[in-house]
């Protein structure tokens, strides 16, 4: 794994005598003080860095892609309208399984255009917007109910000139205006376990609807279950106020959750504009607070890396990162979306119309995976440059611009309900016309899915593998694998690497089959026996992917 920090010599000697992982461009993570075993509980041990590994040897690293499932679905059975899961909102399910979606809502208008400084003659910015609010029982249908909240458009009628849709009338019988601007899943995604803080959630009125309008008196509150504020009129009674609480003071209303090692919450976002414009393209900062009160920031935590494409046509920024929690609060990592911008530099049109210097807006987007276990200072590619979540080959395919999302665990898989756009990320050429005569974009949401905990895996095809893990203290008595394929065998060791009676390779029973949770059979007694003590876990594929372990 490459790193976007300095890493010194010895470090990388190190990482270059792990056989396959040095030909994969690995780099070690941060560990645990020399000499201390790992603390690993029983949380399931992703491969997405090296931290839980000694050594492999025949092994293959492979990315694994999400699988891309189209539009979600409105109640009807049709590809949903208009609307995108965006900064701040999110897909998410309650305690009863119902799935329930904050979103984007946004339609064109070219009167907004006096109504803020920063939009003017920028018509890419000639729009309102409102949150929307949706559920589904099964995560595909989507019903949006009727709030009466706000007014919005009830219809549009179609014309051949931009802005292509005229609102016919307005009225209040919509599912817009939610009160939340931004919330999110602590539990899930935030590395908090407390159940009276599964969510974290900001109450706020906007003073009005296009894209620059301030939030009015915005509140934060801890939650304990969904705050239900469409069917429940005393919602806000069962919140848990923030005294002074608020966001980073970027703007984008992120965060990835609270670093239990370091003490602070933290975010990971664009940097300012008046800081990534004199290094010749956007890149990503961190904000962080002990408190949630007061921030520090922007600290620059990822420069665009020296070996990304610097072709006018192909010109490599970072456009954001949504990090979250994988693998669980004591030896887990935080996981993040980097959004790659391809941006196109070879027509000056192509340039944003106002302010100064050089903001480039025409291009695609893809997703990337980088890791962090330092509260988001310095990340690590995982697989490289690999495209994770790719844009659609088809100009006007409905992801071509794909944008980061939190995944929600469905049985034995992850759903990633993500923000798709139909079109390049430029509408406008910098003297107000059209990029593509007659066309204009549309936000909306998509769906993918994945297996659990099935980011990365390791490969043994045509010749068996095999690996062996740091030491670290056994908390449980039974092994489970997250693994597809004929043959796989464990073996407990001292720390010293000495197979433990009764638990060699001879002695387990060979794992086959597909499953996120299949049982390494020894003796039950025989694991037991050594429960509270330090070991090491060594595994051996002859065929087949391995994605996790995890001892309960």
């Amino acid at each position: 794994m490459e790193s976007a920090s300095v890493f010194d010599r010895r470090r990388f000697i190190q990482s270059a005598a792990l056989g396959t992982w040095a030909a994969c461009g690995s780099y070690p993570a941060i560990a645990a003080a020399a000499g201390e075993p790992l603390q690993i509980g029983r949380e399931p041990q992703l491969f997405l860095d090296d931290w839980i590994i000694e050594r492999s040897d025949g092994l293959k690293r492979t990315l694994h892609q999400p699988k891309k499932q189209g539009l979600i679905k409105q109640s009807d059975g049709s590809d949903w309208d208009r609307g995108d899961v965006y900064h701040g909102n999110i897909v998410c399910r309650d305690e009863a399984g119902r799935f329930h979606m904050t979103y984007r809502y946004m339609w064109s208008d070219p009167g907004v255009r006096d109504l803020h400084p920063s939009i003017g003659d920028d018509k890419a910015h000639w729009f309102r917007e409102s949150i929307g609010y949706a559920t589904s029982d099964d995560g595909i249908r989507w019903e949006k109910p009727e709030l009466g909240l706000v007014l919005a458009p009830v219809s549009f009628r179609k014309q051949k000139e931009y802005p292509f849709e005229i609102p016919e009338r307005l009225s209040n019988r919509n599912n817009l205006g939610c009160p939340i601007d931004f919330i999110y899943d602590l539990n899930a995604h935030g590395n908090v376990a407390d159940p009276a803080r599964c969510f974290l959630l900001r109450v706020a009125k906007r003073e009005d609807t296009h894209p620059f309008a301030q939030a009015m008196d915005p509140k934060l509150f801890f939650a304990a279950r969904w705050p239900d504020f469409a069917r429940d009129p005393a919602w806000m009674a069962k919140l848990t106020p923030i005294p002074g609480g608020n966001l980073s003071p970027r703007g984008f209303r992120t965060l990835c959750g609270f670093d239990q090692d370091r003490k602070v919450w933290f975010s990971t976002t664009q940097d300012l504009l008046r800081n990534w414009m004199p290094r010749g393209g956007r890149d990503i900062a961190r904000y962080h607070s002990s408190d949630l009160n007061t921030w520090q920031g922007p600290e620059l935590v990822l420069p665009v890396q020296k070996d990304e494409l610097r072709d006018r046509r192909d010109w490599v920024e970072y456009m954001d990162m949504t990090a979250y929690r994988v693998g669980g609060q004591s030896s887990g990592l935080w996981l993040g979306q980097l959004g790659i911008f391809h941006s196109d530099r070879s027509d000056p049109q192509f340039l944003m119309p106002t302010g100064s210097g050089e903001v480039w807006r025409k291009g695609v987007t893809e997703i990337r995976l980088m890791v962090s276990r330092d509260a988001g200072q310095s990340w690590q590619r995982v697989a490289g440059k690999e495209a994770w979540l790719p844009y659609h080959a088809d100009p006007h395919g409905y992801d071509r611009l794909v944008f980061n999302s939190f995944p929600v665990r469905v049985n034995d898989e992850l759903w990633f309900y993500y923000s798709a756009w139909d079109g390049d990320h430029l509408i406008f050429n910098k003297d107000g016309s059209l990029f593509e005569p007659g066309f204009s974009r549309m936000g909306r949401v998509a769906r993918a899915t994945l297996r659990v905990d099935g980011y990365l895996s390791l490969d043994a095809r045509d010749s068996a593998g095999r690996l062996e893990t740091k030491p670290f203290f056994l908390a449980g008595d039974k092994l489970s694998v997250n693994f597809a394929g004929r043959g796989l065998r464990a073996e407990l060791r001292t720390p010293e690497g000495q197979a433990l009676a009764g638990l060699s390779f001879a002695d387990s029973g060979p794992v086959t089959g597909d499953g996120a949770s299949l049982p390494v059979r020894w003796s039950e007694q025989a694991l037991a026996a050594h429960r509270g003590k330090t070991v090491r876990l060594a595994l051996e594929l002859s065929q087949g992917s391995l994605y996790s372990f995890s001892f309960s």
